[in-house]
């Protein structure tokens, strides 16, 4: 099993239909190649994790490594897993219009679960890291 993470820049800013477009597509994907994760968005800013077998989490990188919406990819981790660290998220997803959001299956409900995160995951740091900076907290 492998975990993958990476942060990219927008090629420019997303509006919420657009972010949900690739909320649907991302969560297609990941479940046809049974891969989990979690992806953040600020300010033209994408952090995600992504978590299955190897072979599959390289497949759907490639894929998202090809997409012309975004640019600057920089992986931030690229390591064996012994479980997934976020393994009922096809694809969690914060970062649009709350009240537009809570009606999409993947949008997180509260940010709790990470920012509650005491594992000391290193991956689990850096999204706490995002999150704060970007105030992407979400309250239940």
């Amino acid at each position: 099993m492998k975990q993958l993470a990476y942060v990219s820049t927008a090629v420019r800013l997303m509006t919420d239909n657009e972010l949900i477009d690739i909320l649907k597509v991302a969560r297609s994907r990941n479940a046809e190649n049974d891969v989990t994760g979690v992806l953040l968005y600020s300010d033209g800013t994408f952090i995600q994790v992504l978590e299955g077998g190897a072979d599959r989490v390289d497949q759907v990188f490639e894929s998202i490594s090809n997409d012309k919406r975004h640019k600057n990819l920089i992986k931030l981790v690229d390591s064996n897993l012994d479980k997934k660290h976020f393994p009922d998220w096809n694809m969690g997803f914060a970062a649009v219009d709350k009240d537009k959001a809570r009606e999409i299956t993947g949008f997180l409900s509260s940010t709790g679960e990470i920012l509650d995160d005491e594992s000391g995951n290193m991956l689990a740091s850096i999204l706490k890291t995002f999150i704060a900076t970007n105030n992407l907290l979400i309250e239940n």
